[in-house]
């Protein structure tokens, strides 16, 4: 397809769109009462259920840009039951900006052949990139914007696995609804012939806060993305979660697996990694806990955070169509100095593997005010690899069981490997094991080559300090960080982990 065919309605404008031009439409948007998105669909679609929803596709031929043999080809979501808001996607170059009126021969409806007259104002509620990222003469899936603020990319070689956000307000909070800001309105810059890379403004909106974002988007083996925004918030925001991302844990090597399913584990990532300016590397495996549980991990300079799929073995999950080994993780990189503040975990429980449980992103210590502009930047990487350039042994695997003879309490194995640390000496190597909180001590540790990892593994009881309570335990959350050791040298990562009595 070469051109749109524009409703004599739609305009052209010539106008320069670009992160200014888009940060003036969130100052004014941010000066007037919020304004519901429009959510409002003709009955026929409304009653849509899940699978007719589905029946409901883009035609591949149908996608802009496929006739002028550019590098991305872009595809656009019909507005159903499921995905309601309606968006405004406009197409932009050096010479013009359009809107891309809705066109009913964009899709095919399976059987839902006949669903009446649709009017060209229905809108879109999303869009999809795509680009060959594996062979050249396949355009492949690389990024999906599509309800709320939520967005997710690949990389080369991977399947769709965790999310991203544009920004979360008050997630996790116990007994309090969360406000889920949506991306309003989209500017897609039209790439010219060989581009490598693609350019997409967002207009955030939701009751507290509007938002300009950039998107730089370079696909590759790892795809990454360039972000800067900038908030304008109408109210205080007391809990906002600056670059969020969302995941699924069911369960994995350090939690209990289901009676009936075959699958040794269950996830799309299985760990929290942070690393801070002043050298501190923190990893937190995952868990399904019983309860909603909040973990906060303070750091003053974040060098990076984010969500990981460390496990790569297709043997760890025996699932040839779900593919988790192939899931990516995804990590965010601040530009600039984000001053201090906190990374929250937040993780909740779930039965299942078909809704998101994981939540992790940074909270500043400076929270945006009404009034004052909020600006941040950061960087994107999704890949199948993780950072590789802190020179330290890393925690392999984590697993829990009873404690031996019985007893309140846990028992861990946490194995480290890499960084050479399975040639360090057993006379000069040591774990150090801190109990941050109250609620629990060590009853014993061990250190032990693990000859099959070229690594080490420490075992470490801990046993609660106070009596379990009849019934069901109160979630008594006690954090405990382990690091190894060579003499006063640490010589690997500080794992993490919230146990929960």
């Amino acid at each position: 397809m070469t051109a749109i065919a524009a409703p004599a309605s739609a305009a052209i404008e010539r106008l320069e769109v670009n992160f200014d031009y888009v940060r003036k439409q969130a100052v004014q948007r941010a000066a007037a009462p919020f304004k519901e998105p429009d959510r409002e669909l003709p009955e026929r679609l409304a009653k849509l259920n899940y699978d007719q929803n589905r029946d409901i596709r883009f035609k591949p031929d149908q996608a802009l840009w496929r006739g002028e043999n550019l590098p991305f080809h872009l595809h656009l979501f019909h507005r159903t039951s499921g995905v309601r808001e309606q968006v405004q996607i406009r197409e932009f170059s050096s010479t013009h900006v359009q809107t891309i009126p809705f066109i009913r021969d964009f899709f095919d409806y399976g059987k839902l052949a006949n669903l009446g007259w649709l009017r060209s104002s229905l809108g879109y509620s999303g869009f999809r990139v795509h680009y060959p990222l594996n062979r050249p003469d396949i355009f492949d899936e690389l990024i999906v914007f599509h309800g709320a603020s939520y967005f997710r990319a690949l990389g080369a070689g991977q399947i769709y696995g965790l999310s991203a956000r544009g920004l979360a307000i008050d997630s996790g909070v116990p007994d309090q609804p969360e406000e889920f800001p949506v991306f309003t309105d989209f500017w897609i810059g039209k790439p010219r012939t060989g581009a490598r890379s693609l350019v997409v403004y967002a207009l955030l909106d939701s009751r507290r806060v509007t938002g300009a974002y950039e998107f730089t988007i370079r696909p590759g083996r790892p795809t990454t993305i360039d972000v800067r925004a900038e908030l304008h918030p109408r109210a205080a925001l007391e809990l906002p979660g600056i670059a969020p991302l969302t995941s699924m844990f069911w369960f994995g090597k350090n939690s209990d697996r289901p009676a009936d399913d075959p699958r040794p584990q269950v996830h799309d990532s299985d760990g929290l990694l942070v690393h801070t300016a002043d050298g501190a590397h923190l990893w937190r495996p995952l868990q399904n806990p019983r309860v909603i549980l909040n973990s906060e991990l303070r750091v003053e300079k974040p060098v990076r955070f984010g969500l990981l799929q460390r496990e790569r073995a297709i043997s760890a999950y025996e699932d040839f169509e779900a593919r988790y080994h192939d899931r990516p993780s995804c990590w965010i990189e601040p530009v600039g100095d984000w001053g201090g503040g906190h990374v929250r975990l937040v993780e909740l429980p779930t039965r299942d593997e078909y809704g998101d449980n994981i939540v992790a992103y940074w909270v500043p210590d400076a929270k945006p005010q009404p009034g004052k502009p909020y600006a941040f930047a950061y960087k994107m990487t999704w890949s199948l690899d993780q950072p590789g350039d802190d020179k330290l042994a890393r925690v392999h695997a984590t697993r829990y069981g009873g404690l031996p003879g019985g007893g309140w309490g846990r028992l861990f194995w946490i194995d480290f490997a890499g960084a050479g640390i399975g040639q360090r000496s057993p006379e000069t190597l040591s774990a150090q094991v801190e109990i941050l909180n109250p609620g629990a001590k060590i009853r014993h540790q061990t250190l032990i080559r693990h000859t099959g990892l070229d690594g080490w593994r420490v075992a470490l009881q801990l046993e609660g300090t106070d009596a379990p309570p009849e019934g069901l335990p109160e979630p008594r959350p006690v954090e405990v960080r382990v690091q190894l050791r060579d003499g006063y040298e640490p010589v690997s990562e500080t794992w993490v982990y919230t146990w929960l009595q």
